[in-house]
């Protein structure tokens, strides 16, 4: 009975000694906003922070309307913080929280000029675009909507393999459906042009059935920033 109560009042003692420590960790606020590295226009989006070096403390800061984020982190320590967003290079950056902090995360574009739609997908011989292609369609509807100075050329391609004149008609037609998808999505028309070539120029002389895939194709030409 005595070791069963000592064994008891030792267990009390590590837990209300755990519970001080918890209890004296001080969170402090670190606030800022998220904008673009290029003209401080505000982003939204989410900010994962990790506490360093054993990321025992981590979670994600939503990023506001008006670009405005706040989290509460732990006073005297290390964190990592961490942006990825579509059309953006990665952001990282390790923070010592010593009281407030006003912390501005800025992003910097990623600059592609000639972007493949990599998941579009039509039915074969047709317009229609695949279920599976709408996530990679939003994604750029979103990133369009959200960069308004940018104006696009939607290029399309299909393999050389067949008439030429119907293909042309099936790449002209392929990057209207697309156009048209972008509008739906609140992309203003006026932002989005075309222009089809068929079989013309194809990334490979290949016959195999990989190599037409890879010659089907619409691609994304930023042409004004």
């Amino acid at each position: 009975m005595r070791k069963i109560f000592l064994l008891a009042f030792f267990s009390l003692i590590i837990v209300t000694a755990s519970h001080a420590q918890v209890s004296n960790d001080t969170l402090v606020l670190v606030y800022g906003k998220m904008l673009k590295a290029s003209d401080s226009s505000v982003l939204t989006g989410n900010i994962l922070y990790e506490k360093l070096p054993y990321y025992d403390d981590m979670g994600m800061a939503s990023v506001q309307s008006d670009g405005t984020y706040e989290v509460q982190l732990i006073q005297g320590e290390s964190y990592n913080f961490s942006v990825t967003k579509n059309g953006f290079k990665k952001y990282k950056k390790e923070i010592k929280v010593n009281g407030t902090l006003n912390h501005d995360i800025y992003l910097v574009e990623d600059v592609v000029e000639l972007m493949k739609l990599e998941n579009l997908i039509f039915a074969r011989g047709s317009d229609q675009i695949s279920s599976s292609s709408f996530q990679e369609l939003d994604e750029l509807a979103e990133y369009l909507n959200e960069n308004p100075t940018l104006i696009i050329q939607l290029e399309g391609h299909t393999d050389f393999a067949g008439n030429p004149d119907a293909n042309m008609r099936l790449s002209e037609a392929r990057v209207l459906a697309v156009k048209e998808y972008l509008i739906d999505k609140k992309v203003k028309k006026n932002r989005i042009f075309t222009k089809a070539f068929g079989g013309s120029q194809p990334v490979t002389q290949e016959r195999t059935d990989e190599a037409k895939a890879l010659n089907r194709r619409v691609e994304v030409r930023f042409i004004r920033r």
